[in-house]
């Protein structure tokens, strides 16, 4: 691994860090919001949202602690690719709530919909009511009926396959 490869990796350890850091001083309802949408943020496509060269990320008075700002996430709105996740992110931060869930949980790749499943479990976990509201509905159900359809999709596929193989 070169130089510059490794000097980015530490810093991105260091704002994962720095970030659960923060989420772990958070008390009361909003415990399970922050920290839920901290992992979504390091864990997704690699922690490439924790990068501290977004605006959302940001560095707190104390050494070593970074933040996640909700109100640096709207501008991002519509921008597809990794971006696309920021509206979960907002809205566990106490931001707006996820205006499309469905078609949101559709453009992203399977891990990432379980990550995005993870964090509503956890955010759920003492404020269900309030959880549902933030998602803008319930994502298991929407993530089963995705999966399903998909399910539907490949079989038609293997179907149409096998049929033009014989």
């Amino acid at each position: 691994m070169d130089a510059v490869r490794e000097a980015k990796l530490s810093e991105l350890r260091m704002v994962c860090a720095g970030l659960r850091q923060w989420s772990a001083t958070i008390e009361g309802p909003d415990a399970d919001f922050n920290a839920a949408a901290v992992e979504l943020v390091i864990s997704a496509y690699n922690g490439s949202l924790a990068d501290p060269g977004w605006p959302w990320v940001r560095e707190a008075d104390e050494l070593g602690v970074f933040w996640l700002d909700p109100e640096a996430m709207p501008s991002f709105d519509g921008v597809s690719g990794e971006l696309r996740l920021l509206p979960v992110v907002e809205a566990l931060l106490g931001g707006r709530r996820v205006d499309d869930l469905f078609p949101l949980l559709d453009q992203l790749d399977r891990p990432t919909r379980d990550l995005v499943l993870a964090a509503f479990a956890r955010a759920s976990r003492r404020e269900r009511d309030l959880a549902l509201y933030a998602f803008g509905g319930d994502p298991w159900s929407v993530a089963g009926w995705l999966v399903a359809m998909q399910t539907r999709q490949s079989a038609q596929v293997s179907g149409s396959v096998s049929r033009l193989a014989s």
